[in-house]
């Protein structure tokens, strides 16, 4: 009988020590769901990682236009967004009476934080009064690089020559820059070129034309600026 008693005993011990356990696994357990369920509402991170309307992203783009000596029109676009944008310009030109008299756009990829490009739209009609300039942006697919290439100029008295170094571990598939001109703060001319497959350590070199007018004459200049328009990667 007290053998009986005492397996009892042990049982009802061992019985109350199993609850015990599972209450203690229990109430370790709560805070981690707590933590986990605070961190998955509270969480900003997929804001962080980019996911913003298009609306939202072009809010924080602003543009402007100029014309040069040889009648195109130059759009200057900054990237006042915390993360690297496509973008594609889309420019309409009017006459006086606001009839349109021509368009043109251009597609740019991962244009980078604080960005600043400057593109040529080829196709400006030869005679209009006013125009357009729409933005429209989203979140890029492609890698960017444009904090990672070092560029380098010198007016060498017959062009522009721009060096753009890859100074990140990966291949650069395109690098594209333009250099626009200035005679005080007025823009008299443009040019832009593109480099392809710029290894690790090596750079994008271009020759960019002085200015010229409609009549295929010089335009003097006192002043200029290199824009690295695009430095990117497809993300394949």
């Amino acid at each position: 009988m007290r053998r009986i008693l005492l397996v009892f005993t042990k049982l009802f011990v061992l019985s109350i020590l199993f609850v015990g356990l599972l209450t203690g696994c229990s109430n370790d357990a709560e805070p981690n769901s707590i933590g986990t369920n605070s961190n998955s509402n509270g969480s900003s991170s997929g804001s962080q990682n980019g996911n913003y309307s298009s609306s939202e992203l072009e809010k924080n783009i602003t543009s402007s236009g100029a014309v040069t000596e040889l009648g195109k029109l130059v759009v200057f676009v900054k990237n006042n967004n915390k993360l690297t944008v496509d973008m594609e310009i889309e420019v309409e030109f009017y006459d006086a009476n606001g009839t349109i008299v021509g368009s043109d756009s251009e597609d740019l990829q991962a244009v980078g934080v604080n960005g600043e490009i400057a593109v040529e739209m080829w196709s400006t009609p030869a005679s209009f009064d006013n125009y357009k300039i729409y933005v429209d942006v989203e979140q890029t697919d492609e890698i960017s690089y444009y904090d990672q290439v070092e560029v380098t100029h010198n007016n060498n008295g017959k062009e522009i020559a721009v060096q753009v170094k890859n100074n990140s571990q990966d291949v650069i598939e395109f690098i594209t820059v333009s250099v626009v001109y200035y005679q005080g703060d007025k823009v008299v001319g443009i040019d832009d070129s593109i480099e392809s497959d710029i290894k690790s350590g090596r750079s994008a070199n271009f020759n960019l034309a002085f200015p010229y007018n409609k009549k295929y004459k010089d335009v003097k200049f006192d002043n200029y600026k290199v824009f690295v328009n695009e430095a990117y990667s497809y993300n394949w």
